[in-house]
């Protein structure tokens, strides 16, 4: 499988609203709280929104046959605000990509730390990828208490 990882630009658009729509969807559930998911849902959909994320942050897309599959936001202060992929391409290396690019891309901006918020299904990538996890704070989601983690690593 050969996939291209570029700078986003407003031609991708359609896709990237596509992809994160679905990601917040399919596993908001897990992550989310129910109006969390709206907001999110809602962001998918804000055309505004993400033209000033193109203008001001660093987004990547990986894209394979005109399709994005995987895609990260890292500001210029080194928070990533997200990195995730298509649900049907997990497990094939394309994160891991991802995420050399966000080094990559934050070296050649002189951002030295990077920060991200943490949750159960992205703990253990950003582990691998050398990150310090910090236990932040507890949140009540659905009734039971959910911790909250962030991650940050110095390049």
């Amino acid at each position: 499988m050969k996939y291209q990882i570029t700078r986003a630009t407003s031609s991708d658009l359609s896709l990237m609203q596509r992809l994160f729509y679905q990601t917040v969807t399919t596993y908001g559930t897990m992550l989310f709280t129910k109006s969390e998911i709206k907001i999110y849902s809602r962001l998918a959909t804000n055309k505004i929104y993400w033209n000033k994320k193109f203008e001001k942050d660093f987004i990547y897309n990986a894209k394979l046959n005109g399709e994005i599959v995987g895609s990260f936001s890292m500001d210029s202060k080194g928070n990533i605000e997200y990195i995730f992929v298509h649900m049907n391409y997990h497990g094939q290396g394309i994160a891991r990509e991802l995420y050399k690019t966000i080094e990559e891309v934050a070296k050649k901006s002189n951002i030295n730390t990077l920060t991200t918020q943490i949750n159960p299904l992205t703990r253990s990538f950003f582990e691998k990828n050398g990150f310090e996890i910090v236990k932040n704070a507890v949140k009540v989601v659905g009734g039971e208490e959910v911790l909250s983690y962030s991650g940050v690593k110095q390049l």
